[in-house]
């Protein structure tokens, strides 16, 4: 009786867990986050400026080297600036949800 039981709740189990598995046809799976649910956008900043640069996000500073690509996310409204001495210096975008998701190069910013 013990190992009916058992087979039981075996088959069970086993039942439950690959209705609730997804099957991947292929091989990848990408998720793109654009606007996370805390309010902030996600968007990428690539720098083709030729120099390294360092960013102000208004809650820090993300230094930029030449050729780098980086996602910020930030609360819609705030600014993003170039940083001077680490404060706020020339500000380059104010974050809005037309930039969710979009990939920006540095040099149209400035």
């Amino acid at each position: 009786m013990k190992k009916l039981i058992f087979a039981s709740a075996l088959l069970f189990s086993a039942a439950t867990f690959s209705a609730f598995t997804s099957k991947n046809t292929s091989n990848e799976m990408s998720v793109e986050v654009s606007k996370k649910p805390n309010g902030e956008i996600c968007f990428k900043i690539k720098n083709d400026t030729g120099a390294s640069v360092t960013l102000h996000t208004g809650s820090g500073t993300a230094p930029m080297p030449n050729g780098s690509l980086k996602e910020f996310c930030i609360a819609e409204g705030k600014k993003l600036s170039l940083a001077d001495k680490g404060q706020p210096g020339k500000m380059l975008v104010k974050v809005s949800g037309d930039l969710a998701g979009k990939k920006i190069n540095l040099s149209s910013l400035m």
